[in-house]
């Protein structure tokens, strides 16, 4: 006849399996850990007379995460180099692109190019300018982009909060992050950190263009967004819960007017005038000192701002 298991032999069966369980459930938690670690992504960026910035840039995404930097040198040839600004230890994360040995000569194609290149490499590519820092509340960038939510999801798309100019007229030698501390405005416009591995995808300045019909969108949070609404521009229903992207638009007086000097797309008085000052003046205080600075190093007359800066006096 067969004995019944005592009751010290089922306490130490159950004993067993209690441990066996924990284990397989500690094995399968570092996987899961060990996935989200080993997950690749990379930064597609590029650059004219940014070099005062590519340090604190390119610091701030490595320790973000970024396991490379894709630049786009877009300096002149016989001008500054992008390259040399860069320190020794940050060199074996970056890339750089001369663009016109590469025949690029606009921002769309050599963020097309840089994901095209790049796409099956890397589980996921951010495009963003020197500007632009995106900021992760409470998380790592790959733990960020390893949550469930994002499963689904081949773009992620981030709204810009933008800071003011703090009143600062003129460039200091110190990290944007301590020149301009907020407040930050919320912005409609977006940047998008794409999935790896996307067909025929074609990229504009803030977003993909063909493909985001046959790919999933989503927010910051992993909800998907509806396709057939979406500007390649801007997104009007502005989410920032898990994360955004810092956009130092301004900078200082100095730096936005430098910024205009570059004359991206061959910006036209005109445009300048009605879009890139009138945008300065709508999210800074408008002051005198401002309006001279203006005037004296682009050539142009701000006899409206300078009527408006009275009347605000007044009122």
């Amino acid at each position: 006849m067969l004995k019944k298991k005592s009751y010290n032999q089922t306490k130490a069966c159950s004993l067993q399996i209690f441990i066996k369980t924990i284990l397989i459930l500690s094995i399968f938690h570092l996987n899961l850990l060990y996935k989200k670690k080993n997950i690749k992504v990379a930064l597609c960026t590029m650059g004219k007379q940014e070099n005062l910035y590519v340090k604190e840039f390119i610091s701030y995404y490595i320790r973000l995460g970024m396991d490379k930097i894709f630049i786009y040198d877009d300096n002149d040839i016989n001008a500054e180099k992008i390259s040399d600004m860069i320190d020794k230890r940050f060199k074996k994360y970056i890339a750089i692109y001369k663009p016109k040995q590469l025949k690029l000569f606009s921002q769309a194609k050599q963020f097309t190019d840089c994901y095209s290149k790049n796409k099956n490499k890397y589980d996921w590519l951010l495009m963003v300018d020197m500007d632009e820092f995106l900021y992760i509340k409470k998380d790592s960038l790959k733990n960020y982009l390893s949550k469930p939510i994002f499963n689904k999801c081949d773009f992620i798309r981030f709204h810009w909060v933008i800071p003011n100019d703090n009143n600062h007229i003129y460039y200091e030698n110190k990290p944007l992050f301590k020149r301009f501390k907020g407040p930050y405005k919320k912005s409609p416009f977006i940047k998008s950190i794409i999935r790896g591995k996307i067909k025929d995808l074609k990229y504009m300045v803030h977003s993909p263009f063909k493909s985001p019909f046959r790919n999933i969108s989503c927010n910051n949070i992993g909800k998907k967004l509806n396709n057939s609404k979406i500007n390649i521009e801007l997104i009007n229903n502005i989410n920032i819960e898990k994360a955004y992207i810092i956009h130092f638009k301004f900078k200082s007086t100095e730096e936005y007017v430098n910024k205009i000097k570059r004359g991206y797309h061959g910006w036209t008085k005109s445009y300048i005038y009605q879009t890139r000052i009138k945008s300065y003046f709508e999210n800074n205080k408008i002051t005198e000192e401002k309006i001279k600075y203006f005037e004296k190093e682009l050539k142009i007359n701000l006899s409206n701002y300078k009527i408006k800066r009275k009347l605000d006096k007044i009122l």
